[in-house]
C-alpha cells in the first residue's frame, strides 16, 4: 500500500502529496501490466512444476508458454499431444474421472476422440515393434487446474509487492 503524509497542512505540504499522488496514478497503468505480467510468468512456473509431477505412462510432451492477448491480458498455454491426458487422465476403468472441469469442458477418460481403450477392463498395450507398455490409462493429474489454484492463492500477496512502490 502507498502512503502519502501530510506533517504540515500548508499549501506546499499539499503540493507535494497532490503530486505525489499523481505520479502514483500515472504509474498505476504500469503496475497493472506488471502484476498481470507477473501472474502469468508464476502460472506458467507452477504449471510446469505440476505436469512434471504427473503419473503418465507414455512418452511425455508438453511445452508451457505465456501468450501475451491484449492490454494486461495474458494466457499461460500447454501444447503438446499428452495434455489433455496429463490434464484430464484417461483410463475410465480404473481411474474413473475426478477433473472438476471435466463436464464443463467435455473432457475426461473416454471422452477422447476415436479412443477405443478407456472402457477395456483389461487395460491396453500400446508403443512400438519390441518396446510395449501395458497400461489401464491414467489418473487425472490437473496440471493447467491445480496451476490456476495455485495463483489464486498468490494474487493477493503479488498486488501487495507490486502496488506498494
Amino acid at each position: 500500500m502507498k502512503t502519502i503524509s501530510l506533517n504540515v497542512f500548508d499549501e506546499q505540504s499539499i503540493d507535494t502529496a497532490i503530486a505525489e499522488l499523481e505520479a502514483y496514478e500515472n504509474g498505476l497503468d504500469a503496475k497493472a501490466r506488471e502484476l498481470c505480467e507477473r501472474l502469468a510468468q508464476m502460472g506458467a512456473l507452477y504449471a510446469e512444476w505440476n505436469f512434471t509431477g504427473v503419473l503418465y505412462a507414455g512418452e511425455i510432451d508438453y511445452r508451457i508458454t505465456v501468450e501475451e492477448l491484449g492490454e494486461n491480458r495474458f494466457a499461460v498455454n500447454a501444447d503438446g499431444k499428452t495434455v489433455l491426458f496429463m490434464e484430464f487422465g484417461a483410463g475410465i476403468t480404473k481411474h474413473g474421472s475426478g477433473h472438476p472441469k471435466e463436464g464443463e469442458m467435455g473432457m475426461g477418460p473416454g471422452t477422447y476422440p476415436g479412443q477405443v481403450h478407456a472402457f477395456d477392463k483389461q487395460g491396453w498395450w500400446f508403443g512400438k515393434k519390441g518396446h510395449w507398455t501395458h497400461t489401464y490409462g491414467n489418473a487425472p493429474g490437473m496440471p493447467m487446474y491445480n496451476a490456476a489454484q495455485d495463483l489464486k492463492n498468490e494474487i493477493l500477496q503479488a498486488a501487495r509487492e507490486v502496488f506498494s512502490t
